[in-house]
C-alpha cells in the first residue's frame, strides 16, 4: 500500500476514535439529548406536534425517502456503466456503501435496546433515558429498537462521494462531504422535532456511516487506482 494512503487510513482510525471518545463524552450522564429534544414537546398535552405532521413525516420522511432511493438506483447503474473503466474501484465503493451502510444500521436497530423519544417515560412513553454508554449496564424490560437512525442512513451513504475524486479533486472531496452531513443531519433534525430520534443517535449514525465507508475504501481495494 503507497504510504499516502496507509497515512490517510492512520489518520481516519485516530479521527473515529477520538470523535467516539468526543461523542461518548459529550451526552454521558448529562441529559444533553432531553435539552436538546425537551422544545420539540407539548409538556401541556404530553404530545409531539410535529409527529404526524405533513410536511415532516409525507414530505420529509416519505417523499425524500422516495427521491433518495431514486438517486441511488442512479448511482448503481453509473458503477455499472463504469465496471470496467478506470475508475470502477471508486464506483464500486458507491455502489457498496449503498447497500452496505443502511444494512448495517438497520441490524443495530433490530439489536439494540435503546428507546425513540416518543417511548420514553419523560414524554409520556413506557421506557427510561439512557445514553450509549450505558448501552450495556442498562436493563430493559422492552426493547426499543431505536439507535442507530435508519432515516439519516437513507442519507448517509452518500458520504462515499467525499471518497470519490479524493485526493485530486479535494474541494469536489470537502463540498460532497459537507453536502451529505448536512443532509444527514436536517433529516436528523425533522427526525427530532417528530420525536424518532434524540440528537446522539444522529451523530451516531454520521459516525458509523463514516468508519464504514473507510472500510469498505480500503477493503475494496480504491487506493490501488492512481490518481487522474
Amino acid at each position: 500500500m503507497p504510504t499516502f494512503w496507509a497515512r490517510f487510513y492512520l489518520r481516519q482510525s485516530l479521527l473515529l476514535a477520538a470523535s467516539a471518545l468526543a461523542l461518548l463524552f459529550l451526552f454521558r450522564d448529562n441529559r444533553l439529548d432531553l435539552l436538546l429534544a425537551d422544545p420539540f414537546f407539548d409538556f401541556g398535552s404530553m404530545l409531539w406536534p410535529q409527529r404526524s405532521a405533513w410536511w415532516a413525516k409525507t414530505l420529509i420522511h416519505s417523499g425524500f425517502k422516495g427521491v433518495l432511493i431514486l438517486v441511488a438506483l442512479a448511482c448503481l447503474w453509473i458503477a455499472w456503466r463504469h465496471r470496467k473503466a478506470a475508475d470502477a474501484r471508486r464506483w464500486r465503493l458507491v455502489a457498496a456503501a449503498i447497500f452496505v451502510v443502511p444494512t448495517v444500521v438497520q441490524i443495530g436497530k433490530r439489536l439494540s435496546p435503546m428507546h425513540c423519544p416518543w417511548d420514553v417515560d419523560r414524554y409520556g412513553g413506557y421506557a427510561p433515558y439512557f445514553d450509549v454508554s450505558a448501552l450495556f449496564s442498562t436493563q430493559v424490560s422492552q426493547a426499543g429498537h431505536c439507535f442507530p437512525a435508519g432515516f439519516v442512513s437513507v442519507s448517509s451513504w452518500l458520504l462515499a462521494f467525499a471518497l470519490l475524486r479524493y485526493p485530486e479533486d479535494r474541494r469536489f472531496s470537502r463540498r460532497s462531504g459537507l453536502g451529505a452531513v448536512a443532509l444527514c443531519l436536517g433529516f436528523g433534525l425533522v427526525q427530532q422535532m417528530r420525536g424518532a430520534h434524540f440528537f446522539s443517535h444522529v451523530l451516531w449514525t454520521l459516525w458509523l456511516s463514516w468508519a464504514l465507508v473507510v472500510v469498505l475504501h480500503a477493503l475494496l481495494g480504491v487506493w490501488r487506482e492512481p490518481a487522474d
